[in-house]
């Protein structure tokens, strides 16, 4: 006689979103471990410097906390404007490589907080503010699902840019 196959136990909704959330974050603090502030700005054409995706990826899920949180942004507008588009500036500028790592990891710590509370039924849920019309943004489970995939995307680039640099990429 054998054994009945079991199912695995299924995993929550809840924590299949946390579990991926951190992976990308981790990802991220993995790729920039060995830059220093002098390194993280520099990005042979046509990449973008390390601090740029750093400061895009904060704007991004601080937007999303002010979407579906309802908190007040972690960020500048002036912040907000330098990186969350594409725009090419000046890189030399602007905050240090510690302070783009502490502000992404604090806005990592809100989000991942809201999220560890989510029932499947508030993935559901709908904001009233989004302004730019993106009816995937509207829908909670929806914009977590990009979110989590815009890291990973960016995970990407940022290795595509350490082999630029002559980096090893980690994983």
């Amino acid at each position: 006689m054998t054994a009945p196959v079991q199912a695995p136990p299924q995993e929550s909704l809840t924590t299949h979103f946390l579990h991926h959330f951190d992976l990308a974050f981790e990802m991220v603090l993995q790729l920039a471990e060995d830059f220093d502030d002098a390194s993280a700005r520099l990005a042979p054409a046509p990449h973008k410097p390390l601090v740029w995706f750093l400061g895009h990826l904060t704007c991004a899920t601080d937007y999303f906390s002010t979407l579906h949180q309802g908190t007040e942004s972690l960020v500048t507008e002036e912040f907000s404007r330098r990186y969350a588009g594409n725009d090419n500036f000046d890189w030399s500028v602007g905050p240090s490589l510690e302070e783009m790592i502490d502000l992404y990891k604090a806005v990592h710590a809100r989000m991942r907080e809201f999220v560890a509370g989510l029932t499947p039924a508030d993935l559901d849920r709908q904001s009233p503010l989004e302004p730019f019309g993106d009816d995937r943004l509207k829908n909670l489970g929806k914009a977590l699902s990009i979110i989590q995939m815009h890291d990973a995307y960016h995970c990407g680039q940022i290795g595509c840019l350490r082999v630029a640099l002559g980096k090893h990429v980690p994983f």
